[in-house]
Formats: structure tokens, C-alpha cells, sequence
């Protein structure tokens, strides 16, 4: 991979002065490819951070997309003696609901343990093993309440980020054991759902024989870790769901090695709806940097419009790529954000820069989307060419 320093690019400069070393790859892509499917089958939100404007925002950008909400049990207190959820608990899972009639009511739910609440030695043992039946029963009363309230339980992460001590989970055949008791529930089992892909084979390998979905975050580890877990998962035949995604990047290389579903922390952003919208059609090209944690691609949407996307990873692990998307054999304009009044024409050949992850490290630098109309747009049409109006309203 070529090192380059101090790159000016047009739209997409760094600050005057500011020496910036960041890897480059080259996407290059004929608008007149039939393209290859590369899509995910069910996308989620999730609701364990409780924010209404995530809320409002996901629906507004992307509501008909999706399938399923993410909410929390807790244990941050003991429940009742009579084996019912503490007035405590009952108030939290009210607030997640909230959200979801927010998106859409009728939304099926998924059920993850609420680490941020905090995990309370009750639910525990002296020698730092999860209590089966307390922790259990927590699962069970909060699937109960739930659909009490008219709500569908579809998925259930057992434990969240386990190999991160501070979050005070249990063992790994504690995990295990929670997931066979769980087997006549009739939902999507999910695990082990860590927060490092280098944590996720290990983990995976304790519980796979009680499970129904593979998953892991990738806060920490290698994309090269989570390509092989996610081939490892589909090659035991199992389902494949990120629980919590926090940068495209996750899924566009999750796309390309068959990943099955996708929860998206925070919001949908304007910039996650149009890939979704997109994904729907053809995938025309694609690129990864694993060395950098850090993907690009191109798709022709079921709209007929091409979208172009590159993005690395949120956490430490992903650094800096810029990337030049080179369309091959016609004319076209790039347009960042949709937004065709600033459209950068591009000659056959000639390249579009852009960078996925500045110096900064910020996120909202992680993330690059444009579409890319054929030709060059005279001013007066631009309005007119427009995309759905919905993506362009951050």
C-alpha cells in the first residue's frame, strides 16, 4: 500500500500547513457492470442507549428499512422477591418502548443486557460467575412484560461485550448455559456479541452449539479477525448479525462475506439510509484497506442512481485512508452528501478524492458518501436531478 503526505484534494482538503500520512486505494468502476448482490437481509436500531432524537432521526432517514428495535434488560438492581421486575426495571424498559413507538409500534424488539446501567454483584456469584436463575429470570419477565405490552421478542443477546471485565459479566459456559434454556423461546439466539473480534472465535466456540445467530462488535481487534469469524459462522451455516455497529465500514465488508443483519448504534444517519437504500440494488465495486480497518464501494441503487461510500473504523484500530474513485469509461459528477448543487465533475479516468477518517480521529469524519450522476450537470438542471429529498435533511 503507497504511503502518501500532505495530499490537497478539491472539496476535501486538510487544514493549510498540517503534515497527514494516511494510506490510499484506488476505486475503480464502469457504470455499465450488472453488478453483484451484496445486500443485508434485515437491518435493526438499537434502543439500549435510550436517545429520542436517534429515535426521531432513524425514522425520519430510514423508517420503512427497519425491521427490528434493540432494547435492554437490566441489572443494575435486584428484582422483586416475588420473582417480578423491580419498579426500577419496569421504568427503564417503559423508556426503551418509548423509542420504539417513536420509530414504529409495531417494530419487533430484541432483548441485550444494559451494560451502561450497570451490572450488580446480585446477579452474580463469589467466584465471578453469572447466578443462572437470577439472571435468567430478568431475561424471562422482561420477554414477558414486553410482549404484555403488545411487542414481539424476535432476537436475544444473553450477554454484551462479556470479554470487557468492567462490564461484569459472566464465564463463557455461563453464557452457554443461559443460551440452552433459552432454546424453546423461539427467537434469534445471538452471541457472543463481544467487543473485540480477537475475543469473538474463543467465545464463539463455547456457546455455538446453543445458538441460532453468530456476532461480535468490533471496538477492538482486526478486520482480518472479523472476516474470518464471520466465515466461520456461515460455515457452520448459522445466521450473522453485527448487535452493534458503529461505522459503515462494519458493513460493507460485512456485505461482501454474507452478512445476515445488521443493529445500528446511535442513529441512522442520513449517510447509513442511503446505503441502505442502495444495498437494495448491485454492487458495482468494492475495496478494503485491512491493514487500516477501512472499506469503499460503489452501488447502483434500486433507484438507478450510483452511490459511492467510504468509511473506517470508529475505534483506534481504524486509521486514516483516502481513496480515489476512478469512474472508467464516461463522464461523470460526484456529488458528497447528494447534494448535486456542489457536484465535482470528473473526465473519464480522472479521479475523486476523498478521505474516510481525518487526522482528527472525529466521528463524523469517518463516513464519506456521494452519488455519481453520468455527464456533467448544468447548473440549471442540478435541482432537478436531485435525489429523494428525505436523504439530503441531516
Amino acid at each position: 500500500m503507497k504511503k502518501i503526505s500532505f495530499v490537497l484534494t478539491a472539496g476535501l482538503m486538510v487544514a493549510a500547513g498540517a503534515a497527514y500520512a494516511a494510506g490510499t486505494e484506488t476505486v475503480t468502476f464502469d457504470t455499465r457492470v450488472a453488478g453483484k448482490t451484496k445486500s443485508i437481509k434485515t437491518w435493526g436500531i438499537d434502543a439500549t442507549w435510550v436517545n429520542y432524537h436517534n429515535a426521531s432521526a432513524s425514522r425520519d432517514n430510514a423508517g420503512d428499512q427497519i425491521d427490528f428495535i434493540r432494547i435492554g434488560f437490566y441489572l443494575h438492581e435486584p428484582y422483586n422477591d416475588d420473582g417480578s421486575l423491580s419498579s426500577g426495571q419496569i421504568a427503564h424498559i417503559n423508556k426503551a418502548l418509548k423509542f420504539v413507538n417513536m420509530v414504529d409500534k409495531k417494530k419487533p424488539v430484541m432483548l441485550s443486557p444494559n451494560n451502561m446501567k450497570g451490572i450488580i454483584d446480585w446477579y452474580k456469584k463469589s467466584d465471578g460467575s453469572a447466578d443462572l436463575d437470577r439472571w435468567y429470570n430478568v431475561m424471562l419477565k422482561t420477554r414477558e412484560y414486553v410482549e404484555t405490552k403488545g411487542y414481539k421478542v424476535v432476537a436475544l443477546e444473553v450477554f454484551n461485550e462479556p470479554d470487557w471485565k468492567s462490564w461484569n459479566m459472566g464465564k463463557q459456559e455461563d453464557l452457554n448455559n443461559l443460551f440452552k434454556r433459552c432454546e424453546d423461546w423461539g427467537v434469534l439466539r445471538v452471541g457472543p456479541a463481544t467487543l473485540s473480534t480477537t475475543s469473538a472465535r474463543s467465545w464463539y466456540g463455547a456457546i455455538r452449539k446453543n445458538i441460532d445467530s453468530g456476532g461480535t462488535h468490533t471496538l477492538g481487534g482486526t478486520m482480518a479477525e472479523y472476516i474470518d469469524f464471520i466465515r466461520l459462522v456461515k460455515k457452520d451455516r448459522k445466521h450473522f448479525k453485527n448487535p452493534e455497529v458503529h461505522a459503515l465500514v462494519e458493513v460493507i465488508v460485512g456485505a461482501e462475506y454474507g452478512m445476515d443483519s445488521v443493529c445500528w448504534w446511535d442513529q441512522i444517519n442520513v449517510g447509513r439510509a442511503a446505503f441502505m437504500k442502495a444495498s437494495l440494488g448491485k454492487r458495482i465495486a468494492y475495496e478494503c484497506v485491512e491493514e487500516n480497518w477501512s472499506a469503499a464501494c460503489v452501488y447502483r441503487g434500486p433507484d438507478d442512481v450510483l452511490y459511492g461510500f467510504a468509511s473506517t473504523n470508529e475505534r483506534t484500530n481504524g486509521k486514516p485512508t483516502r481513496y480515489k474513485f476512478v469512474c472508467k469509461n464516461e463522464d461523470v459528477t460526484y456529488c458528497l452528501n447528494g447534494n448535486t448543487d456542489e457536484g465535482e465533475f470528473r473526465e473519464k479516468g480522472k479521479p475523486f478524492w476523498v478521505t474516510a477518517k481525518d487526522e482528527s480521529g472525529e466521528k463524523k469524519t469517518i463516513t464519506k458518501w456521494f452519488t455519481i450522476i453520468p455527464g456533467k450537470i448544468a447548473a440549471p438542471e442540478r435541482r432537478r436531478r436531485s435525489i429523494d429529498p428525505s436523504l439530503l435533511d441531516f
